[in-house]
């Protein structure tokens, strides 16, 4: 993360060694800080965001203000359902290292451990040109430091509210039929807490701890609709009297850790440390907030029996020890991790036992649900009418199902030497190594799945710096994982996972004020355990994995330039070309003949499939630095483009729940018109953000910040029916290729912190936080399904609303009616979040 301190600008260390050892900082040392080769190297300033609106309510863990919430500045870094998606990669190929120590859930990919920032010393976003050091992602790198102790007694108290009466009114979002609709209100979200540290033996022993209860509680209105005529005579949907009905969600979560430091000399410590986030939502009678998102299902097309009486539970326990010291006169540091962690959730189901089944069948809504008031008034009474008045497209009922319940159980442990030396021109030598132990059960709907994973894992890396001017960096990293199933005795091996790295920064003035850079690097993810559940248990003799099976893997080039062009104000111009390698996917080749199989699309025993294809283009402005006004401000335009026939591994859920397997490579018939413009292609995005102090009196001031965030919208398809894959699993015509875009998309958050010191170390301050202040409602998601009857693809370029269904042919052979054609097509699915209003009071010592 770049830092602003006394108006210089400081740089991360190409290496990744801390900004200060023991006092010392690096400079001091005589260690050259190069610029990090990505955006994130200028994108994060702490100065700047402890005074911004960050951290949104509708987040995932909005409530507990994780540190994800902070990635948002990074040019290249989009907000995603389940995370944050880097340089084009999905939220699921992220690393998240909390203490040096891997939080990244096994089983998804995203983050296991969302952080209170109460918690925090330090978060780092490394969207790019990264070394060996960091690895197992082919997305982004996600650092966070946890607060330690000192000398001296500090603490805070705090709470934050978001009341839900102070924010805008959502605008309601429709399912694949107007007939159901649904509306969520965020009735209350709030956070307590406390933090406190300081010596239990003064130079030698210190201790921290902290504690944050959460609470999100959210309104759901569920309403039954007719079409009817509107006020210029077209059919619009209108709610049908007594048949709205309302629900609650709820979501509680505790977040807690303490520290204990010791310090064994003046060049040893050691630490241990302790985290726990249990949380719960849902319950009898009561919706769930999805744990992965933190939001609730927008519309219930279905029984609302089929989603209440249903709680979920989970935890992210972590204990750790580490070790830090410096030898050879601090030339040689020194740093280990061990720790062992245990994830759950449990999805519980009350009453019914059943599991959920999905109706496909368009029938009118009185078919599901007799006990419609009036029926006959608002649908009809002739079954062609009701079926015109009051169409479902499709229908959930049942329940929850069984009870599901996971475990993983992960042992890590890792080392790194720094070593610092002279060699025509000083050298930043880095080595280490690690390995991990993971041990995962799940048990859902009767049946049992268990998976072990052992990795290993080294680097090497060198920054030598020559007469100031050129830095060099070097560097490879080796990875290799075991992964086998208790109940299988086979075993495959994923090795020879070389990643080499190289870059190069130029100060051609040998002041500083200028640096032109490049960089290439090679990036190995890891394969999701949920990728397995797809092939294992095998119920036959034939090998479920690609005896050759890679993991997946890109490669990345960055370029740019730095400028000092005023005292204190840079300027950064980037390009980032990052390409996908290889996936891993499960694979169908549609037949009865060919069980199911884990390979690589285009590669191996796959080798008859296309080949995963994503690339992504990027090209990068950033002014950053202190205005004259006295302001600090940092403005970014990106241009981007992504493209390809894969998107990643999984996709979002319909509408709640944990994310699916993506099936793009499912079935070859599934295949044709999938290349194109991938789901998050954005081609325009603009981040400001500007904050000043304000001295009001010699104990009162405040604290004034801005963010605005603009970008453009993303292509949208025509979807169709697959017999195999079902719904949505059809390109009808070339992916993106009309052209059409959801709108742009505005945000603007301003921020109030008013702050009056009590004494020296004591004040009291009030925040207020606006997220979107404006109240935009600007559509977000659109209902792609041009129809859902099972269809062939059709290879042409079509312009823009000039499809008509009779060039469209069903698998059965016969031509696309205009019956079949989905009369909710393109309309609004989702629209921004509405105005939000965060209050916080904090009393800190």
């Amino acid at each position: 993360m770049s830092q602003r301190a006394s108006g210089s600008w400081h740089l991360v260390p190409i290496m990744g060694i801390a900004n200060m050892y023991r006092g010392r900082t690096l400079q001091k040392m005589g260690v050259v800080l190069a610029l990090s080769l990505s955006s994130a190297a200028v994108a994060q300033d702490p100065t700047l965001a402890q005074f911004l609106a960050l951290n949104r309510p509708t987040d995932k863990r909005g409530a507990a203000r994780s540190f994800e919430g902070l990635a948002g500045m990074s040019p290249g870094v989009r907000s995603e359902a389940y995370g944050v998606s880097i340089h084009g990669a999905s939220s699921f190929e992220n690393a998240y290292l909390v203490d040096g120590l891997s939080t990244t859930d096994p089983v998804l990919g995203v983050n296991a451990l969302p952080l209170s920032v109460e918690f925090l010393q330090d978060v780092s976003v490394f969207t790019g040109g990264y070394t060996p050091e960091y690895g197992r992602a082919t997305g982004g790198i996600l650092r966070v430091q946890t607060r330690s102790g000192s000398n001296e007694f500090h603490g805070s108290v705090f709470s934050h509210w978001v009341p839900g009466f102070l924010g805008g009114t959502p605008t309601p979002a429709s399912g694949p039929t107007w007939t159901i609709s649904g509306q969520n209100a965020l009735s209350l979200q709030a956070d307590a807490g406390a933090t406190l540290g300081g010596p239990i033996l003064k130079d030698r022993l210190w201790f921290f701890a902290g504690v944050a209860p959460a609470l999100t509680r959210v309104e759901h209105t569920r309403t039954l609709n007719a079409l009817g005529p509107g006020p210029d005579g077209a059919s619009v949907s209108l709610p049908i009297p007594g048949t709205s009905h309302f629900f609650h969600a709820e979501e509680r979560s505790l977040q807690a850790m303490g520290k204990l430091t010791y310090l064994i000399d003046g060049q040893n410590n050691v630490s241990l440390s302790v985290i726990t986030t249990p949380a719960r939502s849902g319950g009898e009678d009561t919706l769930a907030v999805d744990p992965l998102t933190g939001g609730v299902r927008e519309f219930i097309n279905g029984s609302p029996t089929a989603l209440l009486h249903r709680e979920l539970d989970s935890n992210f326990t972590m204990a750790a020890f580490k070790y830090s010291g410096s030898h050879m006169d601090y030339r040689l540091l020194v740093d280990a991790n061990l720790a062992w962690s245990r994830q759950t959730a449990s999805d519980t189901p009350y009453g019914t036992g059943l599991a959920s089944l999905v109706f496909p069948e368009r029938r009118p809504v009185t078919y599901y649900e007799p006990s419609v008031p009036d029926a006959a008034l608002s649908c009809g009474t002739d079954p062609a009418e009701q079926l015109a008045r009051c169409p479902v497209q499709y229908y959930e009922t049942g329940g929850a199902g069984l009870q599901s319940i996971a475990t993983v159980d992960r042992y890590q442990a890792n080392a790194q030497a720094s070593w610092l030396m002279d060699l025509l021109g000083p050298h930043v030598v880095k080595a280490g190594v690690d390995a991990e132990h993971l041990d995962s059960e799940q048990v859902r709907r009767g049946f049992w799945n268990g998976y072990d994973r052992d990795t290993l894992g080294g680097f090497v890396q060198d920054s030598w710096t020559l007469a100031n001017r050129l830095t060099v960096n070097a560097g490879v990293r080796y990875d290799a994982q075991w992964l086998n199933t208790p109940g299988d005795p086979r075993t495959f091996v994923l090795g020879q996972q070389f990643s080499p790295r190289v870059g190069l920064a130029v100060d051609p003035l040998a002041s500083g004020r200028m640096k032109l850079f490049t960089h290439y690097a090679k990036y190995r993810g890891q394969v999701p355990l949920a990728l397995l559940n797809g092939v294992f248990p095998s119920l036959t003799d034939q090998e479920p994995v690609d005896p050759g099976l890679v993991p997946p893997s890109s490669s990345e080039l960055v370029a740019g330039a730095e400028f000092e062009v005023l005292p204190r104000t840079r300027l950064l111009a980037t390009y980032t070309h990052r390409g996908l390698d290889s996936a891993v996917e499960n694979l169908d080749h549609g037949d009865d003949i060919r069980p199911t199989f884990l390979g690589n699309p285009g590669l191996g025993l796959a080798r008859d499939f296309p080949k995963a294809e994503r690339t992504y283009d990027e090209v990068t402005v950033v002014l950053s630095g202190i205005l004259p006004t006295g302001w600090l401000a940092q403005a970014s335009y990106t241009w981007s483009r992504l493209y390809g026939n894969y998107a990643g591994t999984f996709r979002p859920g319909l509408g709640w729940g944990e994310p699916m397997l993506r099936s793009d490579f499912d079935f070859p018939s599934q295949l044709p018109n999938r290349s194109g413009l991938l789901p998050n292609d954005r081609t325009h995005t603009i981040k400001v953000f500007s904050a000043k102090e304000l001295a009001i009196t010699q104990w009162l001031s405040a604290s004034l910040g801005l963010s605005y965030r603009g970008q453009s919208g993303t292509p949208i398809n025509y979807l169709g029916g697959h017999p195999r894959a079902g719904m949505g699993e059809t390109f009808v015509l070339p992916r993106g290729s009309t052209g059409e875009r959801t709108p742009w998309v505005h945000t603007l958050d301003p921020s109030l912190d008013v702050t009056y010191r009590l004494g020296k170390q004591t004040s009291v301050s009030l925040l207020v936080q606006v997220f979107n202040v404006f109240n935009f409602q600007e559509v977000t998601r659109v209902n792609e399904h041009y129809t859902y009857a099972s269809v062939l693809p059709l290879e042409a370029r079509v312009a823009p609303g000039a499809l008509t269904p009779d060039r469209v042919q069903r698998t059965d052979g016969e031509p696309l009616t205009a019956g079949d054609v989905n009369r909710e097509f393109q309309k609004p699915t989702q629209y921004q979040a509405p105005r939000q209003v965060r209050i916080g009071l904090r009393y800190t010592f």
